[in-house]
């Protein structure tokens, strides 16, 4: 086991990393493949073996992840933007339902009062019945 403690914390972890690199979209584990295999080349050409070793293993918690995501039917967990998107809809729409209450309560009401027709030509209290 190496001593780079970026590599310690990459195996201690491994579990939690592939798990969150599985609620991720493929189309952005699949970048991210190939930015590891880009830096690697990189690693190698400058003979770097402790970024070399690092980027394997996140090289192999990606791969892990894919197959993990796609065996088990992980969802996509929405990004921060569609979160805070709908947060702010559902603000809005709670709004809207609040203003029409309040409008309805503060519109005037017209009161009916029915109207007493009395009849002409009686005094007579009898005569209602």
């Amino acid at each position: 086991m190496s001593n780079d403690p970026r590599i310690r914390l990459a195996l201690d972890n491994w579990d939690a990393y592939v798990a969150q690199l599985a609620t991720m979209p493929d189309k952005k584990l699949v970048e991210k493949l190939e930015v590891i295999n880009m830096q690697a080349v990189i690693a190698q050409e400058k003979n770097i073996t402790s970024s070399s070793a690092l980027l394997e293993i996140w090289w192999r918690q990606v791969v892990e992840a894919r197959t993990y995501k796609a065996e088990n039917n992980i969802p996509d967990a929405p990004n921060e933007i569609e979160l805070a998107i709908a947060d702010i809809e559902t603000y809005v729409a709670k709004s809207e339902e609040r203003q029409e209450l309040l409008n309805e309560f503060t519109q005037p009401v017209q009161q009916f009062r029915p109207k007493i027709q009395q009849q002409q030509g009686s005094d007579s209290q009898l005569s209602l019945f």
